[in-house]
């Protein structure tokens, strides 16, 4: 287990949700984690882990794996580019209420419709408390007051 140092590619994080369980997650291009469907009680072999479904993709504060909050405890091998970095946001102007789709490998953005940006992620850096809040509300089949307050606004 690697405590203390800011997660690399391929890295596999544990994410302790409390009451003896966690997730896991594998990083990807800084700071963007694919979180892996599954819940644990006991340390599961890296091997077992990796091929997990993908329940959500996020970017995440730089913190969560330097302060050892979510240790490194393996490492799994990704390709320079794979199907798991594909990974679209959408953004939505405040102010003109314009909605577009930024796509976080070729760093573009093209229009989008509100309807298209409801099936997506929002383009935003989460702290590592937020993301396990949604992780227990996925593993309790609850809605998540964070997710819930960055939907697009019509």
């Amino acid at each position: 287990m690697v405590r203390g140092r800011k997660q690399k590619r391929g890295d596999v994080v544990r994410i302790d949700i409390g009451n003896g369980k966690y997730f896991h997650a594998v990083a990807l291009t800084n700071p963007l984690f694919a979180f892996l469907d599954g819940v644990f009680e006991r340390e599961e072999p890296v091997e077992d882990v990796r091929d997990r479904a993908v329940i959500f993709k996020l970017w995440v504060m730089d913190s969560a794996a330097k302060s050892g909050r979510w240790p490194v405890v393996g490492k799994v091998d990704l390709p320079t580019v794979s199907a798991l970095d594909r990974a679209v946001f959408f953004k939505q102007d405040r102010i003109s209420g314009k909605i577009s789709a930024y796509d976080a490998i070729t760093n573009s953005e093209s229009s989008l419709s509100f309807e298209g940006a409801d099936l997506l992620e929002c383009a935003a850096v989460w702290s590592p408390e937020h993301v396990e809040d949604r992780l227990r509300d996925h593993l309790n089949g609850n809605p998540n007051k964070w997710w819930a307050s960055m939907r697009p606004r019509k």
